[in-house]
C-alpha cells in the first residue's frame, strides 16, 4: 500500500464492493475526490483496489475474472 502497510488476503478486516467494471468505477470515484489506498491489483482472483472511507473504514472494490 502508499502508506507502507502490507495488504492481507481474505477481506475479514474490510468491507468487499463487488462491480462489473472496476478502472470504470475508479475513474468515477477519483472525479469525485476518493484517494485510493493502492493502484489496481490483477491476480487469479480478479482485479481489486482499496480507498478508506471518511469513518475510517477500508473499503475494497473487486471486480471477478471474467
Amino acid at each position: 500500500m502508499a502508506d507502507g502497510e502490507s495488504q492481507q488476503p481474505g477481506g475479514w478486516n474490510r468491507i468487499v464492493l463487488y462491480v462489473d467494471d472496476l478502472e470504470s468505477t475508479v475513474g468515477r470515484l477519483r472525479g469525485g475526490g476518493v484517494l485510493f489506498r493502492n493502484d489496481i491489483k490483477i491476480g487469479p482472483g480478479g482485479k481489486q483496489v482499496q480507498f478508506t472511507d471518511p469513518d475510517g473504514n477500508s473499503i475494497e472494490l473487486h471486480e471477478a475474472p471474467a
